[in-house]
């Protein structure tokens, strides 16, 4: 007769097998600790040492402005090529060349993508 001892003495992983989940639990503890160790760290230094209020407010950016030579001139020309009365409302510089590139190459790459049929 088989006893009880070499029945569960066979049932029970030795080894290798026996410390794998230990193993796994042990290792997802210790991963769980290092979250919570660096959140409360990151809270902790967030706490001490605030931002300064002069980083806090927005960079104004000048508007760019036309120089009133320039400005002159452009109302000259329209004052020649329009007899009838007028008013200039806004006069705004064009676009860069490098935005009205990156407009056709993005326009190129629809084109291309756009082509391409799945079958």
């Amino acid at each position: 007769m088989i006893s009880l001892q070499l029945i569960l003495a066979d049932a029970a992983p030795s080894g290798p097998q026996a410390a794998g989940w230990q193993t796994m639990l042990l290792i997802f503890a210790g991963i769980i600790g290092l979250m919570f160790a660096v959140r409360f760290l990151g809270l902790y230094l967030a706490a001490t040492h605030p931002e300064p209020l002069d980083s806090l407010k927005p960079a104004l950016v000048p508007e760019p402005t036309i120089e009133p030579k320039i400005l002159a001139v452009i109302a000259a020309t329209v004052s020649q090529m329009i007899p009838e009365p007028h008013r200039l409302l806004a006069v705004k510089k064009a676009p860069s060349v490098e935005s009205l590139m990156q407009q056709w190459s993005m326009e190129g790459r629809r084109a291309i993508y756009s082509s391409h049929h799945f079958r």
